[in-house]
C-alpha cells in the first residue's frame, strides 16, 4: 500500500513531493512518519495542529516531512529520523482564499 500525506491538501505520497500548483512531481524526497498513536497527549497536538476536527488517525496513516521544521530531526548516517519529541507546524491555511494565496508564495 502506497504512502500518503494525512494533511488535506499536501499531496505529497509514495516518496515524491508534488508541487502545489504545477500538479507535476518535484525532484525531492519525501519521508513519512506515523502518527504517535501511543502517546496521547503528542497525538493530540498533531491532530490539533493539522485542524481536522472529529477525526482520528489510523496506525495505516502518515505525515510526511513538510509539516515539521529542521530541528524536529535527527539526522544519522544521512538518514533522517524524526524526534519522539516532534510536533508537526507546518500547515497550510484551511480558508480557500488563504489557501490561493499560500499555493501562490510557493511558486516564487
Amino acid at each position: 500500500m502506497p504512502r500518503y500525506c494525512a494533511v488535506k491538501v499536501c499531496r505529497n505520497r509514495g516518496g515524491t513531493a508534488w508541487k502545489t500548483i504545477s500538479n507535476m512531481p518535484e525532484n525531492k524526497r519525501i519521508s513519512f512518519y506515523p502518527f504517535p498513536l501511543q502517546d496521547k497527549q503528542r497525538l493530540q497536538k498533531w491532530v490539533d495542529n493539522m485542524r481536522r476536527e472529529e477525526w482520528t488517525p489510523s496506525r495505516h496513516q502518515y505525515l510526511c516531512n513538510e509539516h515539521f521544521t529542521e530541528d524536529c530531526f535527527d539526522i544519522r548516517w544521512g538518514i533522517r529520523y524524526l524526534k519522539s519529541t516532534a510536533i508537526p507546524t507546518i500547515f497550510p491555511p484551511v480558508d480557500v482564499k488563504c489557501l490561493f494565496l499560500y499555493e501562490s508564495m510557493l511558486i516564487t
